[in-house]
């Protein structure tokens, strides 16, 4: 079983609850962004969870952590407003931890936080993983991305992530599309797959 450690730490005076694992390679860290909390996505989400496996599993330290107004962290959902600066804060405490390489990888609404971080903010990170983008409902600002993403992953049955508006994104960010069978936006039962993929994709394969 994988270890973490429960923390807090503080964006715009706000509380926030994160789960820290200490990883085999202390320079290289990762920090993982959940789904919607207006539809009951925290950390613990179980994508999020396959997530922090496959990274620590290689030697990662991992970050996951809930935004405003999740879980046990204080304040209210802000649309992804205020979400943008809790990552920001999220990535600013991993630096703290040792981490200089870091990854930045969000899930569904996590993933769309990452792409609005990302356009206010130029801090160099080593890859941006998005997993299953909400691309087909939400305004990524694919052009202001442009080889700002590294790989994204969906399924061919995700209705919030359609493969011709991912592959559209994707082409136009110049990332790695990894497109997963039989899965939709939840990866209901797929979660070796993903991963899978995930591990294979940072080993180069």
């Amino acid at each position: 079983m994988i270890q973490e450690e429960r923390i807090w730490f503080t964006s715009n005076d706000l509380q926030l609850e994160g789960l820290f694992h200490q990883g085999e390679i202390p320079a290289a860290g990762v920090v993982l962004a959940h789904p919607n909390p207006a539809m009951g996505g925290t950390m613990h989400s179980f994508v999020v969870e396959c997530l922090m496996q496959a990274f620590a599993e290689m030697g990662f330290s991992t970050l996951r952590f809930n935004f405003r107004g999740a879980g046990h962290s204080e304040g209210i959902s802000d649309e992804g407003r205020g979400e943008v600066n809790d990552l920001r804060e999220a990535v600013s405490f991993l630096r703290e931890k040792g981490a200089g390489n870091i990854i930045l990888a969000g899930y569904s609404f996590g993933a769309w936080v990452v792409s609005r971080y990302l356009l206010h903010d130029d801090a160099d990170f080593d890859k941006v993983i998005m997993v299953a983008p909400p691309v087909s409902i939400y305004s990524f600002a694919a052009e202001a991305l442009a080889n700002r993403v590294s790989l994204i992953i969906c399924g061919d049955r995700d209705s919030f992530c359609l493969f011709d508006d991912v592959s559209s994104f994707g082409d136009a960010v110049r990332a790695q599309i990894v497109r997963m069978p039989r899965t939709d936006h939840f990866f209901a039962g797929r979660e070796d797959s993903l991963i899978q993929a995930i591990q294979e994709y940072m080993r180069g394969k």
